[in-house]
């Protein structure tokens, strides 16, 4: 649904003004002029003097919380920059992100302003530049009482950065500060709550600790976020990481040029390794009716019987056909993603399954995981065959040297046979199919199963290149009308040969989910 957007002429107007003043980016929070950008408590010291923000009442040393000079807008991912000059005796700081502005020292992130000329030992608290109780900077280049020193700090989701004079000393990944009370070398902060579940957007503040201190030269620069983005192509919807790698496509429309015999396309098609290697096939020659990550099955009784897998052995392909009605992004943020997809199962015009899957990915450990809901309701009493093959599908590569692992270790399982469920492999967590491609890199994709699906043996045949947990091959599956049928898959895709270690680790987390 589209939404239209209306501004009033003075937004507009505000926007074209603040466009022409900020051609880097930058918007000026303070040039010399006034304190209209921020707010400026009752009975607070803060003054403009000579083109410089300062304070005026006489120095006691002692805090000033509910007096700091805030801005009036909140800023999440943005780069601060600013000067600022400091007496011998100094007690300032600027604060990130501050929610509250009557608890700043428990509920924002400040780095230390402070006269630390001089000093060879740093520390988190009297340090210029120090992330306050958290993290001391790696170097002291504060220039001697009396001269002007610059700020330029970046905050970009958990990654916060500070630079003094021209020289980085501070790179702290949020993410690491888990415990309340603790930083990640184990030393005490004063923080009950963790600094990775502090607010990521907030207040820009400037601190009144009861000492001299000038500010000049304040400006902010938003940052756009760095999400993951789906776009539209000719054959459906790509899903793009932060760094602008393509993670996956979900393809909807059928190229007008293909070997593909089926009917249907709905699948994840290509798929990417972390480092880029495509890792699955689409339409190959031997069996062009498989197609990427897909899910389907070749003998399906409803109503009349029908062929969505594409083979057209068991049950008729024609009018048989799985048709994409909705992609949408439901969720994105630097970390992760999740789709909705919407399929409708169709025999000629009428509906036998309604399809609603959730692909969630995110990167971790070195791998790229894709989780996969997908949540079937039939429209009609449906029986799922009992058959060797069909449901979730991984059709892998066959341009190299493959070979698949379990738990245990490499497989060394006879191939099934395609007419007989009983010659599957037998169920286990996860198998992954490992590919060393002939132009040299190895990758693999592993699947992993879910113990809430029903039980499932495994049709993964290395002549196909194919990953099969198949919840019909033990028997068939009876679906009752309106009753919604759940699997559950994650899909771990790597770079080099199969992580054992990590894929427990993995499996473990998804099958206790």
């Amino acid at each position: 649904m589209r939404r239209s957007i209306t501004m009033t002429l003075p937004a507009i107007l505000l926007l074209c003004a603040t466009a022409v003043t900020a051609e880097d980016g930058f918007v000026e929070l303070f040039d010399g002029g006034d304190l209209s950008s921020f707010i400026v408590p009752p009975d607070s010291g803060w003054v403009v003097e000579d083109g410089l923000i300062t304070l005026q009442q006489e120095a006691d040393g002692k805090e000033h919380n509910h007096e700091y000079l805030w801005t009036k807008e909140e800023y999440d991912n943005f780069i601060l920059e600013l000067e600022f000059k400091i007496p011998e005796q100094a007690n300032s700081g600027v604060f990130l992100r501050t929610p509250d502005m009557k608890d700043p020292v428990f509920t924002g992130i400040e780095i230390q302003v402070a006269n630390s000329y001089g000093r060879e030992t740093l520390s988190r608290g009297g340090t210029a530049g120090a992330v306050y109780d958290c993290q001391a900077p790696s170097a002291n280049p504060i220039k001697k009482p009396g001269q002007w020193n610059q700020f330029r700090i970046t905050c970009d989701d958990n990654i916060l950065q500070v630079e003094l004079n021209g020289q980085q000393i501070v790179d702290m990944d949020l993410d690491r500060w888990t415990k309340p009370n603790e930083n990640p070398d184990g030393t005490p902060n004063k923080f009950s709550t963790p600094i990775k579940d502090f607010a990521r957007v907030g207040r820009i503040g400037l601190q009144d600790h009861g000492r001299p201190v000038w500010y000049r030269n304040i400006r902010v620069k938003r940052l756009e976020k760095n999400v993951y983005t789906l776009t539209p192509d000719e054959h459906g919807q790509v899903l793009k990481a932060p760094c602008g790698r393509t993670v996956f496509r979900y393809m909807t429309k059928k190229p007008a040029k293909t070997n593909l015999t089926a009917n249907s396309v709905c699948c994840l098609y290509p798929v990417y390794s972390p480092s880029g290697q495509r890792a699955v096939d689409f339409a190959p020659g031997d069996h062009r009716h498989h197609r990427g990550i897909f899910l389907a099955w070749h003998a399906t009784q409803g109503t009349e019987p029908a062929d969505f897998w594409g083979w057209g052995e068991f049950a008729p392909t024609e009018n048989r056909v799985i048709e994409n009605r909705s992609v949408d992004l439901m969720f994105s943020d630097a970390k992760h993603a999740a789709l909705m997809v919407e399929n409708d199962w169709k025999v000629g015009d009428r509906t036998m399954i309604v399809e609603e899957t959730t692909v969630s990915t995110r990167d971790t450990d070195g791998v790229t995981l894709i989780d996969l809901e997908y949540r079937l309701t039939p429209q009609e009493t449906v029986t799922l065959t009992q058959t060797a093959f069909g449901g979730f599908c991984v059709k892998g590569r066959k341009d190299g040297k493959a070979y698949y692992a379990a738990p245990d270790g490499k497989v060394d399982l006879p191939d099934p046979h395609h007419l007989k469920p009983e010659t599957d492999w037998p169920a286990s967590p996860w198998y992954d199919y490992v590919i060393a491609l002939d132009d040299g890199k190895t990758i693999g994709v592993a699947v992993v199963d879910h113990p809430q699906n029903p039980p499932s043996t495994w049709h993964n045949l290395l002549p196909i290149a194919m990953v099969n947990p198949c919840i019909v091959a033990p028997g068939e599956v009876k679906l009752k009308k309106n009753k919604t049928l759940v699997l559950r898959y994650l899909v771990v895709l790597h770079d080099g040969p199969e992580p054992t270690d990590l894929l427990d680790r993995l499996a473990e987390e998804f099958r206790s989910q």
